[in-house]
């Protein structure tokens, strides 16, 4: 399946929605990554129509994921060296810094590069399931292995995890974070994540 970008978002969203098995749900989260529209120059911004595009697009992104799941794993024991309040915003901004950095970035690669995908190895409860997309980019031949993490969730297969060449995503992050804790305590965290979240808002890509 190779949809691109100028497949309706209505078209987009019957795939998504009614993608029966981990490997069809990931054509499906791959179509919709290549939907988002990116700034072909730095210097132009996008048409209002292209962000409001962009904003039905990352709620279509949003449904592939278990946010909350993947904040708290990244988050890990640290959560303990939160205010509540102060956790809450954390997560939240987290979850934003996700989205604005990895769904423009990941539409920009996957629209460059040629797509192997499988199945991964089988698991022991049919509630959980990894597929394996083969990714080799124009410039090289050298490939990278993306694994997406699945789940079942109330009939609904979202990504809890995803690895590149076996390594977890939400590990290194988790591992980032310990580092950045250690040496500036939670709020250096906080203020290095909303540092990064508002330096990604003013690519301005999606409606306020």
């Amino acid at each position: 399946m190779v949809l691109g970008h100028a497949t309706p978002l209505l078209l987009l969203s019957f795939l998504a929605g009614t993608a029966a098995d981990p490997v069809t749900r990931t054509e499906a989260l791959v179509a919709t990554f290549k939907a988002v529209k990116t700034k072909t120059n730095a210097a132009a911004p996008l048409s209002d129509a292209d962000r409001k595009q962009n904003g039905a697009t990352f709620a279509l992104l949003d449904d592939f994921f278990d946010f909350d799941r993947i904040t708290n794993d990244a988050i890990g024991d640290l959560k303990s060296r939160f205010a509540p309040d102060a956790l809450k915003q954390f997560l939240a901004n987290f979850k934003d810094v996700i989205r604005l950095v990895a769904y423009p970035n990941s539409g920009a690669a996957l629209a460059k590069a040629k797509l192997h995908l499988k199945a991964g190895p089988k698991r022991d409860t049919a509630t959980q399931a990894d597929v394996d997309m083969t990714l080799r980019g124009d410039a090289d031949d050298s490939d990278t292995r993306v694994t997406f993490h699945w789940e079942q969730r109330q009939g609904t297969w979202r990504i809890y995890d995803v690895s590149f060449d076996g390594s977890s995503l939400v590990k290194d992050y988790r591992n980032q974070f310990g580092r950045i804790v250690d040496k500036d305590k939670v709020e250096g965290l906080t203020s290095k994540v909303k540092k990064k979240l508002d330096e990604r808002r003013k690519e301005d890509l999606i409606l306020p």
